[in-house]
């Protein structure tokens, strides 16, 4: 008998406390009313009445209760697809409002609806850009050389210096006077790099691959490849036949980031260097990569170097005794007892400068051109006062000269 007591009081204390959770649930749930809300200021709507419908009604309170009106540009039909309960008038506008991603802007005289997220703004916040986004122009230069005339010309390409690097070569060596006659130095171990490179290239000892040029946006990844795409193609396990894509040749990544302002401005850059050759196999194909990963701090304007990216190219040339070592090969068979083929392996280095530049943002390109339209303007009003002054002048001088004639 006292079980039975025991699980009925057990049952009633448990329906007592799901009567207080759904009691409290639903004291919870209503309105607040603040306690200086006039009964005259609740408003009790439906979720299937229209906006406009429902904006007009409230914006009836607002004029009677602070004078002023609800304007709604767009003029919505939708439902507002919520239920209003006993609510304060304002509080209830705020709550339609951001149920249908919109809100309120207060004017001296109205209340204009408009939407929660502007279009511009919605766009400019998920490009992350505007007219204060910074840019990169990134200048490259790709130069390729044999590594023995590097080294014979004492080139360290570590002790560059706003632009020119050191070197400590052999001023004696043909090269060397090479390069000093063609005044790319005034000095013997200070060397401008752009001229250097150029005068490489003129004395055929080395070769501007390419001097590519891109603007990257702060934060984004440039990327600048001088190869050729390839395809190898593979089946899967269904013996379908899939082709996949691959890189090669001079890959150069890059990633800027703007730090500072003003005279305290400075570069970041993220650089990924690749050098890749392909080798074809009848069976496959086998890619050669060099690459090198760096993280480098510059000044605005400034210049890097990447270089120790080399490669080794097999020579071939036919040497021997003149003329004879080039005869055809059907005559009596003498090239090959006046002549041998010659292989001889050949060490290139890659060299790559990297100017970083910040440009102007969109903000200041406008107000460059804004200022040089008022000056133009500026220019187009002093010159037509200019010539008034003249036209004046000239009219003055023709009066005076036509009254010294009427007085002779």
């Amino acid at each position: 008998m006292s079980s039975i007591f025991m699980k009925r009081q057990k049952t009633f204390s448990v329906n007592i406390l799901i009567i207080t959770i759904l009691f409290f649930a639903q004291v919870n749930a209503q309105e607040t009313i603040p306690q200086n809300i006039r009964p005259g200021e609740l408003v009790s709507l439906d979720r299937t009445i229209p906006l406009k419908t429902a904006l007009d009604i409230l914006s009836q309170y607002s004029l009677k209760y602070e004078g002023k009106i609800i304007i709604d540009p767009q003029g919505k039909t939708a439902p507002i697809n919520v239920m209003v309960n006993n609510m304060y008038w304002k509080r209830a506008l705020e709550y339609i409002l951001r149920s249908n991603l919109m809100k309120y802007d207060e004017r001296d005289k109205y209340y204009e609806v408009v939407p929660l997220i502007q279009p511009g703004a919605k766009k400019q916040q998920e490009s992350g850009f505007d007219t204060q986004t910074r840019e990169i122009e990134i200048n490259a230069l790709f130069f390729e050389a044999d590594y023995q005339t590097l080294v014979e010309a004492g080139i360290d390409w570590s002790l560059v210096k706003n632009g020119r690097v050191k070197i400590n070569g052999n001023f004696a060596s043909e090269l060397s006077k090479d390069l000093f006659g063609a005044q790319v130095t005034t000095s013997k171990n200070s060397w401008d790099i752009f001229a250097l490179l150029r005068t490489f290239e003129t004395l055929d000892k080395g070769e501007v691959i390419a001097n590519p040029q891109i603007k990257v946006i702060d934060g984004e990844q440039g990327k600048i490849k001088v190869g050729t795409n390839f395809f190898l193609t593979t089946r899967d396990f269904a013996g379908n036949t899939r082709f996949t894509e691959y890189e090669s040749g001079i890959i150069l990544t890059v990633l800027p980031t703007v730090v500072g302002s003003g005279d305290s401005t400075f570069i970041h850059l993220d650089i990924k260097t690749e050098r890749s050759s392909l080798f074809p196999d009848p069976n496959a194909i086998t890619k050669a990569i060099t690459e090198s990963n760096t993280k480098v701090l510059l000044l605005n304007g400034e210049d890097t170097i990447i270089a120790g990216l080399f490669t080794n190219e097999t020579a071939t040339s036919r040497r021997g005794i003149p003329i004879l070592k080039d005869l055809p090969g059907w005559f009596f068979g003498l090239k090959y007892l006046f002549g041998f083929e010659s292989k001889k392996l050949v060490k290139k280095e890659l060299v790559i400068v990297l100017q970083a530049s910040v440009v102007p943002t969109i903000k200041e390109r406008i107000a460059m051109r804004l200022g040089q339209r008022k000056a133009s303007v500026e220019r187009k009003r002093l010159e037509f006062l200019r010539r008034i002054r003249q036209l004046k002048a000239k009219q003055s001088t023709n009066k005076r000269q036509t009254s010294r004639r009427r007085g002779r």
